[in-house]
């Protein structure tokens, strides 16, 4: 009794007494938590060309990292509470009498002082679940996630944990077909849209040579020009004989005016011909221009249409082949003691809370009695 005299209050209020109400707390009241722990790593069934990890530790189609994180979002959403609860209710299993009240999963103090008949909601079975049930660390290095669940019974830490990765398996795997999905419907429209185009270049190339009526129309067009210049090649020569005839024979002479009407009639055949080209608008650079800009646009559509078969191809195996796997490295085990809560470390640490606390305390009131004794 000594000794406790000599002990402030202060301190027996803001440090000894926490620490021993903690102390019975954790020791007598507190319910045992076991804790089970599970490694699983997420892979693809195709090796990809950016996975240094998998070149270099020889793992098959290790997934990315965005795939794990994805699964752990997963895991700890809403959405997870409500598909498990098909499976397990985690509200009985973490609300029974025989749990202590401070670590049971229970309403809010202020709503229950509102209303005596308040229950859990989702949000707060959310919330206790992400802080209080599961834990998730993936490490970016190995590409393995660990998986702890803790439970007031050994049994059913085991069983939320395999309920876990079967969910989580299941998630990944239906994400996986979606985009698969996705991107082979993706790849047929691609594929379609590139046929139609294909098609409508080659109408109207058949279009332009049913309109000029040609098969060919450069060499239409060159064979047009070519008669012209056979017709010239003529009209010379008809005219060089004409000239010949003139030098020795008279202007009526049936030679001369037989020279006049060829050379008459040639340049006749030249200028009909020429005005026929030019009615049609036939000339050599405007077809062939023409018929080169048909000749790339259906070049560049073959090559559009080749890729993008090539793209449906490789979207059809990757629909048979490319799948996403949750592997189970390490498997839940029923743990045969509990690891919560660590009654050393919680206990030292309201001790050492306290005692700051009390150190503050003692501060602010060695300052007030300073205070007023000065004034």
């Amino acid at each position: 009794m000594s000794i406790l005299r000599k002990i402030p209050f202060l301190y027996l209020l803001l440090v000894v007494n926490p620490v021993v109400v903690s102390a019975i707390y954790y020791y007598q009241y507190a319910s045992p938590q076991y804790v089970t722990e599970a490694h699983y790593i997420l892979r693809g069934s195709d090796k990809s060309a950016n996975d240094i990890l998998g070149m270099l530790t020889g793992m098959p189609g290790q997934a990315s990292a965005g795939d794990s994180l994805i699964a752990q979002d997963y895991i700890l959403s809403n959405e997870f509470l409500s598909q498990a609860k098909e499976e397990i209710d985690l509200k009985s299993l973490y609300t029974q009498t025989d749990i202590d009240w401070w670590a049971s999963l229970r309403p809010h103090w202020m709503s229950v002082v509102l209303d005596l008949n308040t229950q859990v909601s989702n949000e707060l079975l959310l919330s206790y679940w992400k802080e209080q049930i599961v834990d998730i660390n993936y490490d970016s290095n190995s590409g393995i996630t660990t998986l702890e669940i803790t439970a007031f019974q050994p049994e059913n830490a085991v069983k939320i944990a395999n309920i876990v990765l079967k969910k989580a398996a299941q998630f990944i795997n239906n994400l996986t077909n979606a985009s698969r999905s996705e991107a082979l419907i993706l790849a047929k429209e691609e594929t379609a849209v590139a046929k139609q185009e294909l098609e409508d270049i080659r109408a109207k190339i058949r279009q332009f040579g049913d309109q000029e009526q040609i098969i060919v129309p450069e060499q239409q067009v060159l064979a047009e020009q070519g008669i012209v210049t056979r017709l010239k090649s003529k009209l010379i020569n008809a005219e060089a004989e004409l000239t010949r005839l003139s030098a020795f024979l008279q202007p009526r002479s049936m030679e001369i005016r037989a020279a006049n009407n060829q050379v008459a009639l040639l340049k006749k055949q030249i200028a009909q011909q020429q005005s026929d080209s030019k009615q049609k608008g036939k000339t050599v650079t405007q077809v062939i221009q023409k018929t080169n800009t048909f000749q790339s646009e259906l070049l560049f559509a073959e090559k559009i249409y080749l890729a993008a078969l090539s793209s449906l191809r490789v979207a059809r195996l990757d629909v048979k082949r490319k799948q996403q796997f949750l592997d189970i490295i390490v498997h839940p085990q029923l743990p045969s003691e509990s690891l919560k809560p660590e009654k050393i470390s919680s206990i030292l640490s309201v001790f050492f809370t306290s005692f700051m606390l009390w150190g503050i305390v003692s501060l602010l009131l060695a300052t007030v009695k300073d205070h007023i004794g000065w004034v």
